[in-house]
């Protein structure tokens, strides 16, 4: 499972280091990183092509005309499989720092079966609503 907050550094290439956590609990399963915009908030959400996978296959349950059929496939499309250099980092894709509102520094947030990647400024105010 991705698990806890860790906060990161964005360098001037939009390369950045994926918590060791969360590296090592993909290559302990021998799956692949998968980075795209979130449904439900102003960030990236990655996750393992296993659990993509089981995203593809709610759509093929659905409706084929539904609206939630057109999002899951809306975002397969802003969906990018992601490659680690050898020190651990990625190059998250100019549409992804764009959409999330990143630019030097990242707090990555485990929440199960997939994890967040969110703006300082934008975990901030995520949090303080949770906090009501």
């Amino acid at each position: 499972m991705f698990l806890s907050t860790s906060h990161n550094k964005i360098d001037s290439k939009s390369r950045i280091s994926i918590p060791a956590a969360y590296r090592l609990k993909l290559e302990k399963n021998n799956e692949q990183l998968i980075l795209f915009k979130s449904l439900q908030f102003k960030c990236i959400e990655g996750t393992s092509d296993n659990r993509m996978k089981s995203y593809m296959n709610a759509i093929d349950e659905l409706d084929a005309l539904s609206d939630e059929a057109f999002v899951l496939r809306m975002m397969m499309a802003d969906s990018f499989e992601m490659k680690f250099d050898a020190s651990g980092r990625v190059i998250i894709p100019e549409m992804l720092m764009d959409f999330s509102g990143l630019k030097d520094k990242a707090v990555f947030m485990g929440i199960g079966e997939s994890f967040y990647i969110w703006s300082p400024e934008e975990y901030k105010n995520q949090y303080q609503k949770s906090q009501k």
